[in-house]
Formats: structure tokens, sequence, C-alpha cells
């Protein structure tokens, strides 16, 4: 099986930063891992480099398969629309996914 990573990188503006990592961290992240197969989620607060994007969440899914599921879920949907409803307005965000090739 296949280890993926999905990453998102996001920004916040600074009146909304408290508020955003307290929805992120009891909210968001925990519903995201009610997805079956989603193994973890992690967050990082940048500290050093050029790019824009202050936060980064990485979450790790047990196959391709299930990330492929993942994407193609009303689960994400959800997810993607409370995130919308809450921070749009407020922040800019990227994603992308990894699959793990070594070891």
């Amino acid at each position: 099986m296949a280890v993926i990573i999905f990453v998102v990188r996001a920004t916040i503006t600074k009146d909304r930063e408290a508020a955003f990592n307290t929805w992120y961290n009891e909210e968001h992240a925990p519903q995201v891992l009610q997805f079956n197969g989603a193994v973890s989620a992690r967050r990082y607060k940048k500290i050093l480099g050029e790019d824009k994007f202050q936060y980064m969440a990485v979450y790790e899914f047990a196959s391709e398969a299930t990330f492929k599921r993942f994407q193609e879920s009303d689960h994400l949907k959800t997810l993607v629309k409370d995130y919308n409803a809450s921070f749009a307005e407020a922040s800019e965000r990227e994603r992308s996914a990894y699959v793990q090739i070594w070891p």
C-alpha cells in the first residue's frame, strides 16, 4: 500500500488568525480524520522562508485509492464548504498531494 500525504497551505489575516487556529485544531482537522482511511493530521506554522503561506496542514492517507475516494467524497465537499463559509474572505490556500516513493 502506498502512503499519501495531502498538504494544504494557507494564509490568514492577522485579525482572524486566532479564530482560524482554534477552528482548524478543534473542528476542521478532527473532521478530516473522521474519513475512513485518513491516518493522521498535523499542522505547522512557517518560521523560515519566502513562501507566502503561513500555515501548513499535512494529512496522511492509507493508500492512493483511499485518497482518491476522499477527493471524490461528499465529506471533502462539506469540509471545503465549511472552510469557505468561515475563512474564504480572510485566507488563501493551496492544495497538493504526494505519494511515498521511499522507503
